[in-house]
């Protein structure tokens, strides 16, 4: 009989509940294309790696739902009452596992012995810390037992005291080019007439000489170490290729003499000895074998960290309740982004920014990626926060802001790129009207900018041709002597005065008059019917006007916030989404919070510097004015007359 599941909407998506223990033991039996997810990296996220690691049986550093699987199967075995695994505490009862399967003896044993460890032996609970620090003594003791083993080694001493690591690096470098340069000269010994060709060619210098060389290291990297001879040495001071000339100083502090292919080889047999004896003797933990004493001490740790965990995971993975609630966040939120009012809680780690920026646009989100810098602790870091309510008037490229982990630790956050989709239907319905506005100040911009470089060069122009002229005039003036009339000077440089033809211009004046009697009489016959209209359509016809402008990017806003997805995000994160993880219009409005200010007139007065707006006596003849504005238009289009004055608009 198969079990009978239930399911529950998360996320305005049916998904299976994980709500007891007995979903946990009987999860074997979901069907896998009812997982949410398929599978999750084990670095990255908030929550303990080591329990991950634990999950992850091969190692590869993904946690995939077979091993999910594997692991729930494993705890069935071990406890007695699966619900335990629901509250997620980091202690065990002894009582509660089981005696009758080979693992729960095993573990209630190594129990037992952690607990003397610590000396707690008649203790009937054990905890994480316990375990923890049973197995990081453990864990000291065999490495210490591992180094001893391998400090027994008969030691290698460094060839070159503290000088043998660099001299290695530089023979590691070299190795080729020195090998090279001795088959090169061995090759001219064969073959004298050979030489030539062998050695620099002229050609290939002059190819690269009228370019900028430091550009060109890879090119001349690739020519021979040193000049090539006959012989079968390299002197200790030839002259070496520059690129190389850093290593070979380095490294020819290991030779007394000039260095022959067979001294060569035996410098590096000499360095690879003393690099192999470092590796021995270095330890890692990786490197420590666990017997089964330890093995069993490790079993325990891993049951207690996924007795704390182990559900929680499940709530990010078989389902996604953790993302959906007003009470916790999922594993995947890295913090919160403060920035430009507002607190954005929806803030993903970026482990592969070229797999981000492909797929994140897919999400239809308004995210913005910041670089994180801790200078106290030096570190860095990538995110991705969804901006969900709100305007982005005043976020752009550059714009700071502070975001906070999840343990409460700050950092300097700076914008490095934007991805644009709509926020919410209102700040769609004002786009076109912002584009706009835009625009034209973009373009009057670009206007006034090019006017005014027209007017300087012109005005640069007039000034370098009168210098000119003045200059040549002084010439003449020096050249013709005393006899020369000094009046004549500036009659010869003045220019004739022009005058204003109006000839030329009475065609741009005609164009501009009709242009302007166009758009007047387009606005008046635009006015005149809507003034034809009944009073109560006129507002709708209003309303039709702003809905022929903002409709088309309110309904395109409608279609993209209801498709916003955080799969493509998680997905460039390595996980693996198996269903939909929409984010509603309401959900998105939960994900951002704007600051909320209580605005008052009492405020504005306590403010020395507030704008205190016009006096109520401008504000009355403003009134007034509009109100006679109105007026007028009302009576030009007949909405009402005057004694003894009859509209124009009537006449007609």
């Amino acid at each position: 009989m198969s079990y009978n599941w239930n399911y529950s909407y998360v996320g305005g998506v049916p998904r299976v509940k994980i709500s007891s223990g007995a979903d946990i033991a009987h999860l074997v039996e979901l069907d896998e294309k009812k997982w949410t997810i398929l599978s999750c990296p084990v670095k990255g996220l908030e929550l303990d790696e080591k329990t991950l690691q634990y999950i992850d049986t091969n190692d590869d550093g993904q946690v995939h739902s077979s091993e999910v699987v594997a692991t729930a199967t494993w705890l069935t075995g071990v406890l007695v009452d699966m619900n335990l695994l629901v509250p997620g505490t980091d202690s065990v009862k002894l009582s509660a596992l089981k005696t009758d399967t080979a693992d729960g003896a095993q573990l209630l044993a190594a129990a037992k012995q952690i607990l003397a460890a610590v000396g707690k032996a008649d203790a009937d609970v054990i905890s994480l810390a316990d375990s923890s620090v049973c197995l990081e003594r453990m864990m000291a003791e065999k490495l210490e037992a591992l180094k001893a083993e391998r400090a027994a080694l008969q030691a290698v001493e460094a060839p070159f005291g503290d000088k043998t690591d660099a001299v290695a690096e530089a023979y590691a470098a070299l190795d080729a080019k020195v090998r090279d340069f001795f088959l090169r000269g061995r090759l001219a010994q064969f073959a004298a007439e050979s030489r030539e060709k062998l050695d620099v060619q002229t050609a290939m210098i002059e190819s690269i000489s009228a370019a900028n060389l430091t550009e060109r290291t890879a090119d001349i990297a690739a020519y021979p170490l040193a000049r090539i001879t006959e012989g079968t040495t390299l002197p200790l001071d030839v002259v070496v290729n520059p690129v190389w000339e850093a290593q070979w100083q380095t490294v020819k502090q290991a030779f007394d003499k000039a260095v022959t292919e067979e001294s060569w080889t035996a410098l590096g047999t000499s360095l690879k000895n003393y690099a192999d004896y470092k590796q021995q003797i270095e330890v890692k933990e990786t490197d420590v074998v666990l017997d089964e004493e330890s093995k069993n001490i490790a079993m325990v740790d891993k049951l207690l960290h996924l007795t704390r965990d182990f559900y929680r995971l499940l709530c990010n993975y078989v389902t996604l309740s953790d993302f959906y609630s007003d009470t916790s966040k999922a594993i995947f939120q890295a913090g919160t982004l403060y920035i430009d009012q507002r607190a954005c809680d929806f803030c993903v780690r970026v482990n592969d920014a070229a797999a981000m920026a492909a797929q994140a646009a897919a999400s239809g989100m308004y995210l913005v990626f910041c670089h994180c810098t801790d200078a106290t602790r030096g570190r860095t870091m990538d995110i991705v926060a969804a901006v969900t309510v709100g305007d982005t008037q005043n976020i752009a490229i550059g714009k700071n802001g502070i975001f906070y982990d999840r343990q409460g630790h700050d950092w300097d956050a700076r914008v490095t790129s934007v991805i644009d989709n709509p926020i919410s239907i209102g700040q769609a319905a004002w786009s076109p009207y912002r584009k706009m506005a835009a625009f034209i100040e973009e373009k009057v911009r670009s206007m006034a900018a090019s006017k005014e470089s027209k007017l300087t060069e012109s005005a640069t122009a007039q000034i370098d041709a009168k210098a000119e002229s003045a200059a040549a005039a002084t010439a003449e003036a020096a050249a013709a002597g005393p006899q020369a009339t000094p009046a004549a000077q500036p009659a010869a440089s003045s220019a004739a005065p022009t005058t204003f033809d109006i000839a030329k211009f009475a065609g741009i004046f005609a164009a501009i008059g009709m242009a302007i009697g166009f758009i007047g009489s387009f606005l008046t016959s635009l006015g005149r019917e809507f003034m034809a209209l009944a009073w109560w359509q006129m507002p709708l016809c209003l309303l039709a006007i702003f809905l022929l402008i903002s409709g088309p990017s309110m309904f395109i806003a409608w279609l993209k916030l209801r498709k916003r997805n955080i799969s493509p995000i998680l997905n460039a994160n390595g996980w693996a989404v198996n269903a939909a993880a929409k984010i509603s219009i309401r959900f998105g409005n939960a994900l951002s919070q704007q600051a909320d200010f209580p605005l008052s007139a009492k405020m504005r007065k306590q403010d020395p510097f507030a704008d205190r707006g016009l006096p109520w006596w401008q504000h009355l003849l403003w009134s007034l004015a509009l109100l006679l504005l109105i007026a007028a238009v009302c009576w030009f289009f007949g909405v009402f007359t005057l004694p003894g004055i009859t509209s124009p608009y009537l006449a007609k």
